[in-house]
């Protein structure tokens, strides 16, 4: 229970870190003005293009960077919005996330969500065209696309349609199926938002919850372990199935499939830490349903994880605290196979 503490500082906190990476945009919004920043939102494809949001001014905005060498701004934000969760589709289409973000009261976990305008629209990279797939209020947050079912999945906070939304004073976050303009709740059960949200190659779910989830209490919240569970997202509700092992006693922050297992981020000193915990990237395998030896890709600024399981590539990105700046984020590239990392160059303005 102690080290749980040591990991959460507050309910407050706890309940407020499904919009952690949303403050984080805002630290980068109002500190980063003078050229523009990536955000830390990106996807990568196959032939590892990049989909990413940079910012400056108060403005995001959304490229597509092919072979390291050219930049196509695909969609502007309006002033004071945000770029989310972009995603690639297939080679010519990408979707993201479009939204007002919140106002921000003397407490930095006292929002007013429910109140925002948010969106999804989908963007054609050939004719630049871009249609819209759901409109809300509240606060849209991840964003996936299962392609064997053809179906959106996004987590929301404090989301509501087709009503004026009413001020809350609690958060509710829910997991939603998005199609033909409307938000079908298929999911809950948890003080925390789905993470990692992924589908499988035969169009299951996979995402990380805590094992609370479904009947969690102000005191389970100390003593949950964030693990990974698999559903069939086209069977309402959500019957969720754990998937990773149920004798592992340190949480996973996030994970990734690759093309024999999953790599997924850990605690290695969960049970001993004094409160520097020790994160680090470890191969769990189907097959023998074990951990692998830790890949020395370690820390807590490591996020978003992404593979190439066709090469082996792995990426990620780094985020940094830099000095009266907020949070800094660059996107890196890992080769599973000789090891070797580089830091991918972004190109922060449109190519011919």
């Amino acid at each position: 229970m102690l080290n749980k503490k040591m990991l959460f500082l507050s309910v407050g906190t706890i309940i407020g870190s499904c919009l952690l990476f949303i403050t984080i945009g805002f630290l980068v919004n109002a500190t980063q003005k003078t050229e523009p920043a990536f955000t830390g939102e990106y996807d990568v494809n196959v032939m590892e293009d990049l989909l990413y949001v940079t910012t400056e001014n108060s403005v995001d905005t959304l490229f597509l960077q092919t072979n390291n060498e050219s930049a196509l701004s695909l969609f502007t934000s309006d002033s004071e919005a945000f770029l989310y969760s972009p995603i690639f589709i297939d080679e010519h289409t990408a979707a993201f996330i479009h939204t007002t973000g919140y106002e921000r009261g003397s407490d930095p976990y006292e929002t007013s969500s429910e109140f925002a305008y948010s969106a999804i629209s989908i963007v054609d990279f050939v004719t630049e065209e871009i249609t819209t797939l759901v409109e809300t209020r509240g606060v849209l947050l991840d964003l996936i696309y299962i392609p064997t079912t053809d179906q959106f999945i996004v987590t929301g906070d404090n989301v509501s349609q087709h009503i004026e939304p009413e001020a809350q004073e609690t958060r509710k976050t829910a997991l939603y199926n998005a199609a033909d303009g409307e938000l079908q709740l298929i999911y809950e059960g948890s003080y925390a938002v789905p993470s990692s949200m992924q589908a499988t190659k035969d169009g299951q779910l996979m995402m990380i919850l805590p094992d609370d989830q479904g009947n969690w209490t102000v005191d389970t919240i100390y003593e949950s372990i964030e693990r990974i569970y698999i559903a069939d997202p086209t069977v309402t509700p959500l019957n969720l199935e754990l998937f990773s092992s149920d004798e592992k006693t340190a949480p996973i922050t996030s994970f990734v499939q690759v093309k024999d297992g999953l790599i997924y981020q850990t605690i290695f000193n969960y049970e001993q830490s004094d409160g520097l915990f020790d994160y680090d990237l470890v191969p769990y395998s189907f097959e023998t349903q074990e951990e692998g030896n830790r890949l020395r890709i370690g820390g807590h600024d490591i996020e978003a994880l992404r593979s190439i399981p066709t090469k082996d590539i792995l990426y990620y990105v780094k985020r940094t605290d830099a000095y009266r700046d907020g949070n800094t984020f660059s996107i890196h590239r890992h080769d599973l196979v000789s090891g070797d990392e580089k830091e991918i160059p972004l190109i922060a303005k449109e190519t011919d």
